[in-house]
């Protein structure tokens, strides 16, 4: 395969960072003083970048120097590669990490309800490997972030990274037993009468369970909204409505009575799942490779 010399060539990486960081601070003053040049090559650079382009990227303002049209569109996109690369960069000139070291992130409620109760099992096959755990929703970056290894829940497809299929999730009704001892949920139809509490980065749980059961969507009385799935957990034991969690996450409320599947016969079993990821290759790594033999055993 060829490429013409316009789709093969770039612009200089020199003009493209005196652009990039001229359009961060709106300064060929404050450009130079950062890339410890003078002001003057900055203008320089600049001016041809937008004669490698043919576009003008900064005009005069009655403010001072702003973006035009074209630069406010491109800058964002080259702030985000030069600080990939310097991650990138730092990523591979650190340090090598310890070999009995393992850093984990992971949805915080995963952790709380499925991972740490499994945790000290981990602890006792491999008492040499020190492990970190750290929670959150988002994706994790590990350009950026000194972690080895996630668990995140999605259907597999991030970029860059190898992701392993841990488990699926499969979505029940619960409510607390004084609550169905006010107001019987004996069918479906019966959490019409309900309050239904909500997962905030979940809103489409409910007309899932609704389509699933074969009822049409309605407007019931909406409870809180909550963030975590401990949240809706906690708020369905105390009777707030009807919540809908992931089965693996109430275990321990439904042994013991404080919550109660009402319809056990209409669960929903999503279409993602959880999944560990890491970069490609570390799986070969001493704590990485004790911690998936562990996971998947």
């Amino acid at each position: 395969m060829s490429f013409s010399h316009s789709e093969s060539r770039l612009p200089s990486l020199n003009a493209l960072r005196a652009f990039e960081v001229a359009g961060r601070h709106l300064s060929f003053t404050r450009a130079a003083q950062e890339l410890n040049v003078t002001q003057g090559a900055v203008s320089r650079l600049v001016k041809q970048l937008e004669a490698d382009l043919g576009v003008a990227l900064f005009h005069r303002g009655p403010r001072g120097l702003e973006l035009s049209p074209a630069g406010a569109a491109y800058l964002p996109s080259l702030t985000d590669a030069f600080q990939r690369l310097s991650a990138a960069t730092q990523l591979i000139t650190r340090p090598a990490r310890r070999p009995d070291h393992l850093a984990i992130t992971m949805l915080p409620t995963f952790a709380m309800r499925w991972f740490m109760p499994r945790l000290a099992d981990f602890h006792r096959r491999h008492p040499q490997i020190t492990v970190d755990v750290t929670s959150a929703d988002r994706p994790v970056d590990f350009l950026t972030e000194p972690v080895d290894v996630g668990i995140q829940y999605g259907h597999g497809d991030w970029p860059n990274v190898t992701a392993e299929f841990l488990m699926g999730e499969t979505v029940i009704l619960v409510a607390s037993p004084a609550l169905l001892k006010s107001r019987p949920l004996k069918r479906p139809e019966d959490v019409k009468r309900h309050t239904l509490l909500t997962h905030s980065t979940r809103p489409e749980a409910w007309r899932e369970w609704f389509a699933a059961t074969g009822l049409k969507t309605h407007k019931p009385p909406r409870g809180p909204a909550f963030e975590h799935f401990f949240m809706s957990i906690e708020a369905a034991v105390n009777g707030l409505g009807l919540a809908l969690v992931p089965d693996i996450f109430v275990q321990a409320e439904l042994a013991d009575g404080r919550l109660v599947e009402p319809l056990p016969n209409h669960r929903v079993q999503r279409k993602g799942g959880y999944y560990l990821l890491h970069l490609p290759g570390r799986e070969r790594e001493l704590a990485i490779k004790a911690f998936r033999d562990w996971l998947f055993g």
